[in-house]
């Protein structure tokens, strides 16, 4: 059995194949990076002071709060139950924020 030498062409190609796999590996390692912090941030305060919420009732719902910064942070949909009192503020300030008028 003989073993042909590669041409610069096969070369070039399996030089840019081990490029794309090592490109590939850091892309994956930087997204796996990434995750990990997100995951290592879940709940705390989004303010940027790395305290872990505290979780409090306010009228039928639960608020994440911040005992280092005192910052209030609502899930997604939380504060539409605040604003379900038509008379309220915060109705109008959801409104306001929502785009819709009167």
């Amino acid at each position: 059995m003989s073993f042909k030498k590669p041409t610069e062409g096969e070369n070039e190609y399996f030089a840019r194949e081990d490029a794309e796999k090592i490109e590939a590996g850091h892309v994956k390692a930087a997204a796996e990076q990434r995750a990990a912090e997100r995951q290592a941030r879940l709940g705390t305060c989004p303010g940027g002071c790395e305290t872990k919420l505290a979780q409090e009732p306010f009228q039928a719902i639960v608020i994440d709060r911040c005992p280092t910064c005192g910052g209030v942070w609502l899930d997604p949909g939380e504060l539409g139950e605040i604003a379900k009192d038509k008379s309220s503020t915060v109705r109008e300030w959801f409104d306001f924020f929502s785009h819709k008028s009167g």
